[in-house]
């Protein structure tokens, strides 16, 4: 198996195995003492901020149906985004189409644009922003879809994050 010059199958030496393991270990120690003070901030969130959803073109029941203190989620695992704190209630606009083929920028009777402020604990990364339960990234403009114990809000949108002073 190893011939006269040290080489596995006279192809690989014993020698460059050692260097190719030692290399990879440098590697590893190097990645793991860089990230894991970030990976740590991830995990173990200890910032807090208010994060601003819009879900627009909502009828009255679903209005009805948020309440400040309510505990809303993500959809696919039930894992907490934050608390209600705020919810702002204004007209839904949209465009309303005409036969003649143009176009009207109209309030939307019946439907509304619900606001929800969130109070969320989570982290921040620098130039990559506001992460809550280490994954869900919260910045201007991501799609959210919120549940809480009476209600889905399927089209909501971050409007803004803003942290809390300490």
């Amino acid at each position: 198996m190893i011939d006269n010059s040290g080489r596995i199958k006279g192809r690989v030496s014993l020698i460059d195995i050692i260097l190719v393991a030692a290399i990879l270990v440098l590697a590893v120690g190097f990645v793991y003492t860089r990230l894991s003070p970030r990976i740590a901030a991830l995990v173990n969130p200890s910032e807090e901020f208010h994060v601003v959803i819009q879900s627009d073109g909502v009828r009255q029941f679903i209005v009805d149906a948020v309440e400040i203190g309510d505990i809303m989620f993500r959809q696919h695992d039930r894992q907490p985004l934050g608390r209600v704190v705020a919810i702002d209630v204004g007209p839904s606009f949209g465009y309303l189409h005409h036969p003649d083929g143009t176009a009207s920028w109209v309030e939307r009777e019946g439907r509304y644009a619900l606001n929800v402020t969130l109070e969320a604990v989570g982290s921040t990364r620098e130039n990559v922003g506001y992460f809550i339960n280490g994954s869900d990234h919260m910045a201007p403009g991501r799609e959210v879809i919120l549940v809480s114990n009476r209600v889905v809000l399927f089209n909501g949108r971050v409007q803004s994050v803003t942290p809390l002073e300490s």
